[in-house]
């Protein structure tokens, strides 16, 4: 977020949206900590917590699942994957039955599905923060064509510019049709506007003809 809303970029903003995008960058702040990857001894402490209580599967090759586990674990934060940890032990996830390990890909998805609504907000205040600095650059484009056209001298151009387009330009002619179509031309126009009355063709259809043998 400091890239959105950094110390220099506060004075960009109008008073009343400081202290929004001051709390906006306060909340990242907060979640940049919640979400600060784990350290690897955090990762180890899960995997044996794991293991001491559940059972490998069968023909698991104990030293690829720990690589396996740290890579799958490595961008979590430590108290996401102490909770993931917990609910696996603790029977609270679904569709596990509580006596296997699971597999690397099942523990970090739970564990991702933790932090979920805290990934959601930061993503959410990115956005707002963003709408925020839009506002304001909009707001102040229309204050500056406010001020111009409020502008005696600027009003006075527009008049000038206005007078010169209309100068020379013929008057708008009311109540006269087809204007520059001869009276032949004219006539054959009406001809096609005439309502030429519907004939059906439902009898000819092999349903009527059939109906009427």
């Amino acid at each position: 977020m400091a890239d959105l809303i950094s110390i220099d970029m506060f004075d960009r903003l109008p008073e009343r949206y400081q202290r929004r995008a001051r709390d906006i960058s306060a909340r990242v702040a907060e979640l940049r900590v919640l979400l600060a990857r784990c350290e690897a001894e955090a990762i180890a402490d899960a995997a044996g917590r794991l293991q001491g209580q559940l059972r490998w599967q069968p023909d698991t090759d104990h030293e690829a699942f720990g690589r396996e586990f740290r890579a799958a674990c490595a961008d979590l934060p430590e108290w996401a994957v102490s909770e993931a940890t917990n609910d696996f032990l603790g029977g609270r996830v679904e569709n596990h039955t509580g006596k296997f390990m699971p597999t690397c890909a099942e523990f970090a998805r739970h564990a991702r599905a933790i932090i979920a609504p805290f990934i959601g907000e930061m993503n959410g205040l990115r956005n707002e923060a963003e709408r925020l600095f839009e506002r304001a650059e909009d707001e102040a484009r229309r204050a500056a064509i406010a001020v111009e056209r409020a502008d005696p001298a600027v009003r006075a151009r527009v008049r000038l510019l206005l007078a010169a387009a209309k100068a020379g330009s013929p008057l708008p002619v009311t109540g006269r049709a087809h204007l520059g179509v001869s009276p032949e031309a004219r006539a054959e126009m009406d001809k096609l506007r005439q309502r030429r009355p519907h004939v059906s063709k439902l009898p000819d259809t092999r349903l009527v003809k059939g109906k009427r043998s």
